[in-house]
């Protein structure tokens, strides 16, 4: 579905309809008058069986919010004509194909929120922790064997999502350097014990650990206050492996957690959220323009 949606007045002149059954001459333009819309701030292409971005998107430098999920994408190699949108603050990229990550990412300084979960991806380049303002680091779904050390370079980080991946160890300086941390999913690895440090995360309030090759927790979890009352997701009997005063004081109303934090109580950055002027491009029934 095509949808333009809360445009200004300016822009609405060229609203127009499109028909539901697009042939790809007719998606290719409609992609093409993209340009036009300088004062975008949000651009959804929500399945829109997109392998690369459209070069339209290089001219809306306005551009805040950019939502490409469930595509085709292999490649990234063209996220350095994005260099320009220096407003961008929020990628997603999640239920694409993407193999490898490009070092180019990194010319996207602005970005709080990058969503790369359920690709392809089996490491992670330098280039992405010089993202210094990245806020929410979402990587579920892929296929990393590896944290690098250099996520100690994101500081700001108030979540990060390696649910579901390869990993069998996270670097230490990632619990004494990333100290803004709230939210850490590490469930479905192959993790087979913590590194030390983790109680200079005084921020953290959920710590997903099920699902994990761990044997024991260590006991500082206990000095982790936000994770008092059901933050700790992890398996009963590794919960009982604890000290009883550190079982005690995690379990305090504990109930089972498989409750979740909702999505309006997440860590927002300052520029979340906004009311944006949006475009939104699906393939569905309706099409809108």
């Amino acid at each position: 579905m095509f949808h333009l949606g809360n445009m200004d007045e300016k822009t609405k002149k060229h609203t127009y309809l499109v028909p539901a059954e697009l042939c790809e001459g007719t998606r290719l333009l409609v992609l093409t008058s993209l340009k036009r819309m300088v004062d975008l701030t949000e651009l959804q292409l929500q399945d829109c069986q997109l392998d690369r971005l459209p070069s339209a998107l290089f001219a809306l430098t306005n551009l805040r919010t950019l939502d490409l999920q469930h595509n085709n994408f292999r490649t990234l190699e063209e996220l350095l004509s994005l260099v320009h949108l220096r407003r961008l603050s929020c990628l997603k990229l999640a239920y694409n194909r993407v193999l490898v990550l490009p070092p180019s990412v990194g010319v996207l300084r602005g970005l709080e929120l990058l969503d790369l979960s359920n690709n392809q991806l089996k490491s992670l380049p330098a280039a992405l922790f010089a993202l210094h303002r990245l806020r929410r680091l979402l990587l579920a779904g892929n296929l990393l064997c590896e944290l690098p050390s250099e996520v100690k370079a994101l500081q700001l980080l108030t979540e990060l999502d390696l649910s579901g991946n390869r990993l069998e160890s996270l670097p230490s300086d990632l619990f004494s350097c990333c100290l803004e941390l709230r939210i850490l999913n590490v469930s479905r690895n192959s993790l087979s014990s913590l590194p030390t440090g983790i109680a200079a995360l005084s921020h953290l309030s959920r710590l997903d650990l099920r699902s994990n090759s761990l044997e024991e927790l260590p006991a500082e979890l206990g000095c982790c206050l936000g994770l008092c009352g059901g933050g700790l997701l992890v398996e009963r009997w590794l919960l009982l492996s604890l000290p009883p005063h550190v079982r005690d004081f995690l379990s305090h109303s504990y109930t089972t957690k498989e409750v979740y934090i909702k999505e309006d109580s997440r860590p927002e950055s300052d520029t979340f959220p906004y009311s944006p002027t949006q475009w939104s491009f699906y393939s569905a029934l309706e099409s809108q323009i």
